[in-house]
């Protein structure tokens, strides 16, 4: 920060975190250390942000939030926040999660503890203790003192083999606990399921029990009231979902899906009210089953269907309060075909979809950012491909059938996923470009004009008539541009509708939805359109000029964005730091152009599920009934009026004609800014966003204390990824491990959203010395299996020299 520069014209900046979590088996136990990092870095900045921004600099962890759970590593952070706070308040929030197999287990949990601001602190001992092949095996399973009797001496053998061939630290051969449990495991019962499911059923709601109880009052959470949280858990479908496909010839064929997502939503009103969470304590057998279902390993656990954890809760006494809604909203392919939900059976998520990127990044496209944001997705890759270094031979028999079956299914890599990143990101620098270049020229014809108009202080019915003055004289300076402008946004809004009215409609294809909308759009008089630049200036009430005034949320949105972004300009316009308190009038306007924003956000991420029509109803009737019912949520003549008497309101306090111009200017320039910028983007997904990142969580990229990928420094990788479940000191090893590289990696992405502290010679290489002391030093009670370790990693901890600062760039290359 510039040494002239008023303290309170640092910035607000938000990293926005999307979370993809890669299969990997008992590598869940390193996953688990990761989450539960990234959990802390998000309750670290939620208290540097509840803390007043003029004592935000001098005020301590403790003394800034209620602390939940064990402390460690949030003081750090909270430091590191507090110092590029004198340059950027940067808030770091976790709004999308997106796992499968481990990574699924991992997400749910971290999702429901973000939700209600939990802790994962019991989960330690859930993983270290019960994540062993001992607990795992179903009873019917488990081998008796005779049960192949004729395996032990090769087992015998084999632990000759392995410690003469694998003599490092850590090496399967040295600890006896692996080979008595791959005893255990391979004498247990074959061409069965050896894992118990009514056993991992259990302990995924033990898991989610023990993450605590959620606040009766308050808007208690890690996330700003307002903003979606969106869980994502992929799975397998074994039977698959019939789905009809429209085509030329044959009309239709019909298919079956064997890719199932599992969906879960939670979100606080500003008024934090909590809307219906499907994270709150009745879905809790909801989210167990997914749990248990996303990681149903083939042949390693039964498939999971519905009996099997109705049976669980039987047994524990416990009921399942949202089951209904569970089926109808996560199981409801099956029931649009007339098929049994009971009748589903659900195989690992990773069989089809390991790597759930789409997935995150469909979810990233409806939360629309509202202040400056830095996006990112961010993938937890446990085992990364490393370099092959020996010569690819023929594969044999057994080799390609595996790899046919699982392993290149699961190692698919995320190329076309990062490519439409690549061009999306292209699009939003191309629209920048050219909307900044027609803004700029708006602006300038707008403001001439309102400077002979703005006479007085206006009242908000004397901005709502320049504001209709503003759309005739758009239409007709557009001209042809005002015809193809006004199509898109109809047949656009009309085919969102659609999208909505499909949801709700139980057993309505998109095709059938899209016809109704069409066929009620030509009933309406809404088309055809006709000459819409003629319409929009002499014809107030024409059809479709009303359609839009009552549905069109998304041109409010755009609106309300513009205003907010011209704000956050006038802070450091030189004209603006001549007025008194402009930084507190510029505050007060900021605050309710949020609130409105925030409306149109809680709108928009409304799914319409309490719209399911009665099963007797006329399909006609329920589309009017919905129609109204949607018209009158949005109530957007409500909101336009509502806006203008706050513009109108704000403009009576802040008495500078000079600051009331260029937002008033804004406002009105609106309508030719839209009509010229709107047609480039021609998806919502243009809407509002910013270009996305991408970064990667994993061993390979957080070598600081120590040289390695996966595979020379995490256990949990030998015997395919089961390795973790046969030794307690590998799960030790890879859960440390998942903490002191998440640790790494999240200083390196908060660093990379800070560029100004970086260049001012923020000492990143300092605060990750920090972070691993206080990880070693919290996990050293708990990891008594590898202690020397410990010490040896304390060791390398302190001798750690802090970067330069001009090689401090806090980032690596974004992927």
């Amino acid at each position: 920060m510039n040494a002239n520069q008023a303290p309170d014209a640092v910035p607000e900046r938000e990293l926005r975190l999307a979370l993809v979590c890669y299969g990997g088996v008992s590598l869940a136990v390193y996953m688990h250390g990761v989450t539960r990092e990234i959990l802390k870095l998000v309750r670290a900045s939620r208290a540097y942000h509840a803390v007043p921004e003029d004592a935000a600099s001098d005020a301590s962890y403790t003394d800034a939030a209620p602390h939940r759970g064990e402390l460690d590593t949030e003081t750090v952070y909270f430091e590191l926040l507090q110092q590029i706070g004198g340059h950027v308040r940067l808030r770091v929030l976790v709004d999308v999660i997106a796992g499968a197999s481990a990574g699924g287990i991992n997400g749910i949990m971290l999702a429901r503890a973000l939700a209600f601001d939990l802790s994962l602190d019991a989960h330690r001992k859930l993983w270290l203790d019960l994540a062993d092949i001992e607990a795992l095996l179903d009873p019917a399973a488990r081998p008796s003192r005779l049960s192949k009797l004729y395996m032990r001496p090769l087992f015998w053998f084999a632990g000759l083999l392995r410690k003469r061939r694998n003599r490092q630290a850590g090496g399967a051969g040295e600890d006896p606990e692996v080979l008595q449990n791959l005893s255990l495991f391979m004498r247990s019962r074959w061409f069965e399921p050896p894992f118990s499911g009514p056993t991992m059923s259990n302990m995924m709601l033990d898991a989610l029990e023990s993450l605590g109880e959620e606040q009766a009052d308050g808007c208690q959470s890690l996330l700003p009231p307002g903003l979606p949280l969106e869980l994502f858990v992929t799975t397998t479908d074994f039977w698959g979902a019939p789905q009809t496909i429209p085509l030329h010839d044959p009309a239709t064929v019909r298919e079956r899906e064997h890719r199932h997502t599992f969906h879960f939503h939670h979100q606080f009103s500003k008024n934090c009210d909590l809307h219906p969470s499907t994270l709150g304590r009745d879905h809790l057998p909801s989210l167990a089953f997914a749990a248990r279902a996303t990681s149903s390993f083939p042949g390693a656990f039964p498939p999971l269907r519905l009996a099997e954890m109705d049976a669980v809760l039987e047994q524990r006494n416990t009921g399942w309060a949202g089951r209904g809604a569970f089926i109808a909203r996560q199981l409801r392919r099956a029931r649009r075909a007339g098929e049994s939900a009971d009748e589903s059976a659900f195989i690992d998520g990773s069989v089809l979809m390991n790597k759930p990127v789409s997935v995150a990044l469909d979810a990233v496209q409806r939360h629309p950012a509202h202040r400056e944001t830095d996006r990112r997705l961010v993938y937890l890759e446990p085992n990364p491909e490393p370099e092959r270094e020996t010569a690819r031979e023929a594969p044999g028999f057994f080799t390609t059938i595996l790899g046919a079956l699982s392993t290149i299914p699961r190692h698919q890599p995320i190329r076309d996923d990062l490519d439409w990143i690549a061009a999306f990101n292209n699009k939003v620098q191309l629209h920048r470009e050219v909307a900044d270049g027609v803004l700029s020229q708006v602006l300038v014809a707008i403001g001439s004009h309102l400077e002979s108009t703005l006479t007085a202080t206006p009242t908000a019915a004397t901005i709502a008539h320049w504001g209709k003055e503003a759309n005739m004289r758009a239409a007709a300076d557009a001209g042809y541009a005002y015809e193809g402008y006004s199509r898109l946004k109809v047949l656009g809004l009309l085919d969102e509708l659609a999208e909505l009215f499909q949801r709700s409609t139980r057993g309505l294809t998109r095709t059938e939805a899209v016809a109704r909308l069409q066929a009620w759009a030509r009933m309406a008089r809404i088309r055809p359109l006709g000459d819409t630049a003629s319409s929009a200036r002499y014809q107030e009430g024409a059809p479709w000029v009303r359609f839009l005034r009552n549905y069109d949320m998304r041109h409010r949105l755009r609106r309300v964005m513009l205003l907010i972004r011209r704000v956050n300009e006038l802070y450091t316009d030189p004209d603006t730091l001549t007025i008194a308190d402009y930084r507190e009038h510029l505050d007060r306007l900021k605050l309710r152009l949020y609130a409105r924003a925030e409306t149109l956000r809680e709108h928009m991420d409304w799914r319409g599920e309490h719209l399911q029509r009665p099963s007797a109803e006329c399909l006609d009737d329920h589309l009017n009934a919905f129609l109204v019912r949607v018209r009158e949520r949005l109530d957007l003549i409500e909101f336009d009026a509502a806006l203008e008497s706050d513009l109108a309101a704000w403009c009576g306090e802040v008495g500078a004609r000079s600051m009331m111009r260029e937002v008033l200017t804004t406002y009105l320039g609106f309508a030719h800014y839209d009509v010229l910028t709107y047609p480039m983007s021609q998806s919502r997904e243009m809407d509002t966003l910013e270009q996305i990142k991408v970064d990667r969580i994993a061993v390979d990229d957080a070598n600081s204390l120590r040289q390695g990928g996966a595979r020379e420094i995490l256990k949990g990788v030998q015997f395919g990824n089961f390795g973790a479940f046969f030794s307690r000191r590998f799960r030790e090893n890879d859960y440390l491990w998942g903490r002191l590289t998440a640790a790494e990696r999240l200083v390196d992405i908060v660093g990379s959203a800070a560029p100004e502290a970086v260049a001012a010679g923020l000492d990143l290489q300092d605060y990750k010395r920090r972070l691993f002391l206080a990880v070693l030093r919290a996990e050293a009670p708990h990891l008594t299996g590898i202690s020397e370790m410990i010490a040896d990693l304390e060791a390398s901890a302190h001798s750690m020299e802090s970067a330069p600062a001009a090689s401090a760039t806090g980032s690596v290359p974004d992927r």
